[in-house]
């Protein structure tokens, strides 16, 4: 059973809020969780209550082999965990697709 820790989505239409769990990556995305890890509000106007989060089990998860999604890698990031296991985007500009050589145009004769 490979184990993900992602996002659960709460909260009604227009304002959402999601909580953080450890999860069976077979199971929906509000479907059963393994355990509740914590809760990200980001309507919440404080920076501190916004993101709040078990992080020494967290840690334990990462440790064990969980997958942790971009959000949450992101969100763990910010709030002090070191890991290998976190998958974080690349700094920088994002590379674009080479440019496709234009079609020939239709001879006219």
């Amino acid at each position: 059973m490979a184990v993900k820790l992602r996002m659960k989505r709460m909260g009604r239409k227009n304002a959402a809020f999601f909580r953080m769990a450890a999860v069976d990556s077979r199971t929906p995305r509000d479907g059963r969780v393994i355990e509740l890890l914590g809760y990200y509000n980001p309507r919440e106007k404080d920076q501190a209550k916004q993101f709040v989060a078990k992080l020494d089990r967290c840690r334990e998860w990462l440790d064990k082999g969980a997958i942790p999604s971009e959000t949450v890698s992101t969100l763990l990031k910010k709030s002090g965990i070191e890991h290998k296991m976190l998958r974080l985007p690349k700094p920088g500009k994002p590379k674009v697709a080479a440019a496709a050589p234009a079609p020939a145009e239709a001879k006219k004769e």
